[in-house]
């Protein structure tokens, strides 16, 4: 089986290839022929297809309007990760997305995503964007609402008739305001904590004093030009856990005092083996599509520790395991081949990869926008496209890319001018005058920073090869681990040029900031700088920074500041005993398997398919 969900922008071609590559696609010349009469035939089958779907099945309509199997509840939820988790604490951690990823599961925030607006709600979302915040995409979670009656103050309203996990020292006491200002405050005012190296206080962009007014309003301090990033931040970055845990033991660092309000408790934890959790059976909340029903629909999740993608692979195969997301493409075949009664999704990419170049340093050549350009034009995008992916890839995607939640954004490459679209084709030649017109007729060397951790290089290669042969740039490909990266990124430390990822998070424009460490060109544009705090001051108007970034973007990207490459799809597959589930992995801001809490598994039919009971 198949269901195929776009989730940009993409031309026929590939998804001539999509289809062909599943089987049940016509020739072109089929096509061609048939016309208007196989459109229809296809349409006929689809209805039909859906008409057996639903056959034997409790169908009701959600709040969106749409059809839908009734969920029900009960059975375990499998998946598998590659890497021990890191810790169970957000706040001793300057990275704390990546750090605390299950928290998810055990812990809430004021604010997440809003499910109702994913896939199988209203479609405005795909669930698949987590570093950055979409103030129309947010709902109150442990806040009702929120106030700024002027710019130095936040209000929350908190819910009431939430319970912490009924287990000690908290044993199941219900949440106020008090709690969520000693969380608050510990955020921020933690040294080595994210949000406090991040809205330091001694710089002027931290909170100045965090309070409970009474047991449901929450009250903030805060700088003015800082109030709106402080405001995203608390809502949907800080986890909410019960104070006795860090008074009685400093700390929430071991998993066995493990303490929130989340959908599920955590039960047993295996370092470099496992991770099991339990349902919550006094959870507050109820499913937006579905308010009748109370969540989470699954007894439990566990989640293995598998270093290895083939026995990964092989786990998944044998249903072991409900989905295996982020496959690439000879993944997703194969398991398609073997498993033919799989269900999977496309992602399209994010963002990019991309090369950067110092710009502040004089004596290397790329203040030149002719050398930039140069650079651009001796590259041939599409047959990158073409040829390494196999038509199976994006050529502009980043920054912005066409995800729906960009969609307001995005502007298609036909509908840039002639000299942007001009940077991402293949001139050779008039690559080769614009060096020798910049004072580089004999071409010149490069070193350019890789993490060890990118497989085979990504790009490098073969960018290096179109370099070395059209301009006889010879660029040295200086490969470090992955920390050691880290460390010379965020450091600023970068020598010369840098191959990394263009970040989709346009909220912030990373890559154009001259405040943020991911500006790894360290570009300095006079209106951009201007721009920027008009634009940070209308993050609530969504429909203002739409039409801003709109606008801006553009002016951006032809000066050629860094060299974004064209960007694959990758696959998720799952089996039809997953419910629920159209891809999304993360619901909100960072907040990665929170879409758990709304599945449901099918244990009927995963019996059937695979004789598993569990």
């Amino acid at each position: 089986m198949k269901k195929i969900i776009w989730l940009m922008v993409s031309c026929v071609m590939v998804i001539s290839l999509l289809v062909t590559s599943c089987g049940d696609a016509v020739t072109n010349e089929e096509e061609e022929v048939n016309g208007e009469e196989e459109v229809n035939g296809e349409e006929e089958e689809e209805e039909e297809e859906e008409e057996e779907d639903t056959e034997g099945k409790d169908m009701v309509v959600n709040t969106a309007g749409k059809l839908v199997e009734k969920p029900r509840y009960g059975g375990t939820y499998h998946l598998s990760r590659t890497t021990d988790v890191r810790g169970f604490d957000d706040c001793l951690s300057a990275s704390p997305a990546y750090m605390t990823t299950f928290l998810t599961l055990t812990h809430d925030e004021l604010y997440t995503g809003d499910w109702s607006k994913m896939t199988q709600g209203t479609g405005e979302a795909t669930g698949t964007v987590g570093g950055t915040y979409f103030p129309h995409l947010e709902v109150p979670f442990l806040a009702t609402g929120y106030e700024v009656p002027d710019n130095e103050t936040i209000i929350w309203h908190i819910r009431q008739g939430v319970h912490f996990h009924d287990k000690p020292p908290a044993n199941g006491r219900e949440l106020n305001a008090h709690d969520i200002a000693f969380n608050l405050s510990r955020a921020y005012f933690t040294s080595g904590s994210y949000l406090n190296g991040t809205y330091r206080q001694d710089l002027g962009r931290g909170p100045t004093s965090i309070q409970a007014l009474d047991d449901w309003t929450v009250e903030m301090k805060v700088p003015p030009d800082w109030q709106i990033p402080i405001l995203f931040a608390s809502n949907d970055f800080v986890f909410m856990h019960a104070p006795e845990v860090i008074e009685e033991y400093g700390d929430a660092s071991n998993w066995e005092v493990s303490l929130g309000t989340g959908p599920f408790m955590l039960t047993d934890y295996v370092q470099a083996g496992s991770l099991t959790w339990e349902r919550n059976p006094n959870y507050w909340m109820h499913n937006p599509l579905h308010p009748d029903q109370q969540l989470p629909y699954i007894d439990g999740v566990e989640f293995l520790i598998i270093p290895d993608s083939t026995t990964a692979q092989a786990a998944f195969r044998t249903g072991k395991l409900e989905a295996r997301p982020g496959v690439n493409k000879d993944d997703w075949e194969s398991l398609m081949r073997t498993n033919p009664d799989l269900l999977w999704d496309q992602w399209a990419p994010g963002g990019a990869s991309a090369v950067f170049m110092r710009l502040d340093k004089p004596e290397l050549p790329y203040d030149d926008i002719r050398v930039r350009k140069a650079l651009f034009y001796a590259i041939d995008h599409q047959a990158i496209v073409d040829d390494y992916y196999e038509g199976l890839a994006e050529l502009i995607c980043g920054p912005i890319s066409g995800l729906t939640e960009y969609a307001c954004m995005y502007t298609p490459l036909e509908e840039y001018s002639e000299e942007i679209q001009k940077l991402y084709g293949y001139y050779p030649e008039e690559a080769k005058q614009l060096l020798t017109d910049a004072g580089y007729p004999d071409g010149f060397e490069c070193t350019c920073l890789i993490s060890s951790a990118v497989t085979d290089g990504g790009l490098t290669p073969i960018i290096k090869d179109y370099w070395e042969k059209n301009l006889n740039v010879i660029m040295n490909i200086d490969v470090k681990t992955g920390p050691v990266v880290s460390s010379i990124t965020m450091g600023g430390g970068i020598e010369d040029m840098y191959y990394g990822g263009v970040s989709g998070a346009v909220l912030k424009c990373n890559q154009w900031r001259t405040d943020s460490y991911m500006n790894y060109s360290k570009l300095n544009n006079e209106e951009f700088n201007e721009w920027f705090v008009e634009y940070n001051a209308s993050m609530l108007d969504w429909d203002m920074m739409c039409t801003m970034m709109k606008e801006m973007e553009p002016k951006m990207r032809e000066h050629a500041y860094f060299i974004d490459l064209p960007a694959t799809y990758s696959y998720f597959l799952y089996w039809p005993w997953l419910k629920g589930w159209h891809g999304e992995i993360t619901i909100g801001y960072y907040n990665t398997y929170n879409q758990v809490n709304y599945l449901w598994i099918d244990t009927e039919l995963r019996e059937e398919i695979t004789g598993l009971s569990r």
